[in-house]
């Protein structure tokens, strides 16, 4: 499968997170995340901070996002993108007590990476990883010896 579009949305989207952290961290520490961004100008650009829960403090956001997201940038570079992992990530950190935030989360990462979030179900627990596997529709996975183009390099 050639993955490289979904890792770009994936950066793109860690762009966001650490724009959201920083717009965040300049408000009120102890106001409640989704308040804010429904009233702050520079947090409206960012619809997915709407879908953290209402008891989620500006602060503790900053501390699970930065723990919820540590770990991309070198897993986005891994020759074999463990899809579970990156969602696991997130779903552990900002939103383990509350599954409706998840399902809102998720669903709007979907709109760019089709296959966000889609492993993860409450008996899920074991990180696997999926590349080498058929795709879910059908599309047969490449060798990683078989890729091309960014972040590896064409096989001569």
């Amino acid at each position: 499968m050639d993955d490289r579009f979904d890792r770009r949305e994936l950066l793109l989207h860690l762009g966001d997170v650490l724009e959201a952290m920083r717009n965040v961290g300049a408000t009120q520490p102890f106001s409640p995340v989704a308040q804010l961004a429904s009233r702050e100008p520079s947090l409206q650009a960012l619809p997915f901070l709407q879908q953290m829960s209402p008891r989620m403090r500006a602060r503790d956001f900053l501390e699970r996002a930065a723990s919820a997201y540590a770990s991309w940038p070198r897993a986005l570079l891994e020759t074999e993108l463990d899809r579970i992992e990156l969602a696991s990530t997130v779903r552990r950190a900002l939103f383990a007590d509350d599954p409706q935030g998840w399902a809102s989360y998720s669903a709007y990462v979907r709109q760019k990476v089709s296959w966000f979030g889609l492993e993860l179900d409450e008996t899920a627990h074991i990180s696997t990883r999926v590349n080498d596997r058929d795709d879910e529709n059908g599309g047969t996975s490449q060798s990683s010896a078989m890729r091309t183009g960014w972040p590896w390099q064409p096989i001569e």
